[in-house]
């Protein structure tokens, strides 16, 4: 069992729990295969509620980190499990990767539905909007990627400039903020020559090849949260995927 001690915080927020243990994990300080702390043990230690601390473990599941075993209790995953985990933030990539992320927002608000976009969100005839963000994604002052989203959003649902500048991640910020949950993606991803825009954002020259991707996330509810068009430099960026048996079922 990993021994933990009596925290001086204050009481801490799900996410923060969440980079904590995630910390503890990626420096090896909790080892791969061991049981990490009872939800009561950290509840105690992070004088937070165990709701709280569920929450985190949670994120930490879905991220590739941990694995319950009934009756037995939550374990560190190899890192192999975290390197094959499909559906990751730009923030969180950026961040393994070393880097600095950064994002600088084009567009941002309500606007008419597209038929592409209803289809991919599986919007319902009466809905008339969408929620759009455009951004150019950075890692420190080198430009990596346009990203485009159209966020499923009920009624009196919004998130703000300010809020996802201060968040840095959008997925945080919704989970965080609105509890809609990212849990799995499907992505189409093609190879092409960048349009005159494309290259003047993200500073390309004429013979530079860009990843055109297209996204649609569906929330732990299984249900389309965010279609997204991403546009990446192909010599800046790249992409790890794990392929399965199963995968060809599909």
């Amino acid at each position: 069992m990993i021994r933990i001690y009596k925290a001086s915080k204050g009481q801490l927020k799900h996410r923060e729990i969440f980079d904590e243990i995630k910390k503890k994990i990626d420096n090896g300080e909790w080892k791969e295969g061991k049981a990490i702390p009872t939800e009561r043990e950290l509840s105690e230690y992070y004088l937070s509620s165990r709701t709280t601390i569920r929450k985190a473990i949670e994120s930490l599941k879905q991220r590739g980190y941990l694995h319950s075993v009934h009756g037995q209790g939550t374990f560190v995953l190899p890192a192999r499990s975290r390197e094959n985990h499909l559906l990751h933030s730009f923030t969180d990539d950026i961040k393994a990767r070393g880097g600095i992320p950064a994002q600088n927002i084009l567009e941002m608000g309500l606007i008419p539905v597209s038929d592409v976009i209803r289809k991919n969100l599986e919007l319902d005839i009466h809905v008339h909007t969408v929620f759009y963000i455009k951004r150019i994604r950075y890692m420190g002052s080198t430009p990596l990627g346009i990203q485009t989203s159209w966020l499923a959003l009920n009624d009196g649902q919004e998130i703000t400039q300010d809020e996802l500048l201060a968040t840095g991640s959008l997925y945080i910020l919704l989970e965080e903020k609105l509890a809609i949950k990212p849990l799995e993606a499907t992505e189409i991803i093609s190879a092409r020559l960048p349009s005159p825009l494309e290259r003047t954002l993200l500073e390309l020259t004429a013979e530079d090849v860009v990843l055109s991707c297209t996204r649609v996330t569906l929330s732990v509810e299984r249900k389309p949260m965010e279609y997204v068009e991403m546009v990446y430099p192909a010599s800046r960026y790249s992409y790890k995927a794990r392929i399965t048996k199963d995968s060809f079922s599909v």
